[in-house]
């Protein structure tokens, strides 16, 4: 079957999966929806009755062509293959996808949460000996939360979402046909750009562990960015932040600091380390984690600063706070975080490569 132009398999069945389909499938997209099995049960209720329930800032019924548990269901014929889930759910998917998907088809890991599509196309390629046009963003195009067994809330539509696709001259292909779905799309030079334009790794973990004591107190009964982000708090993460912004310096990618890149997101009103987070309107009304076994840490430090760590390793940049933090990390959650990461260049297929054979390797 020849892949259909409009047809897209969205992988995963969490509140960025459901927007994800909801925003297509408005857009005038055909939308199949499909999740792991161990997670089938949060798609159950759409597996029959194929719509899905949107309000907030998109509000309508959003018509699925169908909502499986057969992967090859699902990807056959599309021409758009959407992985959205967290960090630790790209393996089992692209091992999954793997046997299903063709050449002539686009993978969009959304978002890559550092290294993502590298590590998509380095399972397929051991699959199935080639890789397709992988491609990821440096986060969600949107935030939205999900109520009931089919809807889901969008609360915010970004204004920046930088993608890049490997090989890299398929990113404005990749950007011309998703952008009018979502609008923030802006095409990055590769992805190390998208890799390194994720905020999270900069922001969240400094205020888990320097909030670690009253995060074990009060056991969720707070807001992590208006109650977590205090003066020396946001000294740690612009202390991180630069360290971030030269080792996007040393690899030749421009990179916004991260309140910038809040502020044009649309997350925050002023480009700030502490008045960003603390006071943006994006930021507010959010909760906060009732436990240090979270993906703020799970994810951002395990999956994403570790990786940092690795490339900063091979392209001679010292990252000594990036470094405190995954080993504090590290104590906090009794885990050598270093030992064996579930990413890092290893799984991204870059051991063992110079810095100039890294890039090489990223741009094509």
């Amino acid at each position: 079957m020849t892949a259909d132009d409009r047809t897209v398999a969205v992988l995963g069945g969490g509140a960025g999966a459901r927007a994800a389909a909801a925003e297509l499938a408005l857009a005038g997209w055909q939308v199949r929806l499909w999740d792991l099995p161990e997670f089938i049960d949060g798609i159950a209720a759409l597996l029959g009755d194929h719509h899905l329930e949107v309000d907030g800032l998109t509000e309508g019924r959003a018509e699925l062509q169908l909502a499986t548990d057969d992967i090859r269901d699902a990807c056959e014929g599309a021409s758009l293959l959407l992985i959205v889930a967290q960090a630790a759910g790209h393996r089992p998917i692209a091992e999954a996808l793997a046997p299903a998907v063709t050449y002539d088809q686009t993978v969009v890991v959304m978002p890559g949460g550092t290294g993502g599509a590298l590590q998509v196309a380095q399972i397929i390629t051991g699959e199935r000996g080639f890789a397709p046009t992988v491609a990821e963003t440096s986060t969600l195009p949107y935030a939205a939360r999900t109520w009931g067994e089919r809807g889901v809330t969008i609360n915010h539509h970004v204004k920046l979402v930088k993608l890049a696709a490997r090989p890299s001259s398929e990113t404005r292909h990749v950007v011309r046909d998703l952008k009018p779905a979502f609008g923030g799309l802006q095409a990055a030079a590769n992805v190390l750009e998208t890799s390194l334009s994720n905020g999270n790794p900069v922001i969240h973990p400094a205020v888990m562990l320097l909030n670690a004591a009253f995060i074990e107190r009060v056991e969720g009964d707070w807001e992590f960015y208006a109650d977590g982000v205090t003066p020396a708090v946001a000294r740690v993460i612009e202390d991180l932040d630069e360290e971030r912004l030269a080792l996007g310096r040393a690899m030749g990618v421009e990179l916004l600091p991260e309140p910038e890149m809040s502020l044009r997101q649309g997350y925050s009103k002023v480009a700030d380390y502490l008045v960003a987070y603390r006071d943006g309107p994006g930021f507010q009304d959010l909760g906060g984690p009732d436990s240090l076994q979270h993906r703020y840490l799970t994810e951002d430090v395990a999956f994403a600063l570790v990786t940092w760590l690795e490339l900063a390793q091979v392209f001679g940049v010292a990252m000594p706070t990036g470094e405190a933090i995954v080993r504090i990390a590290s104590s906090v959650l009794d885990e050598d975080l270093r030992s064996d990461p579930p990413r890092g260049l290893d799984a991204l297929g870059l051991a063992g490569m110079s810095a100039e054979q890294i890039i090489a390797y990223c741009r094509r």
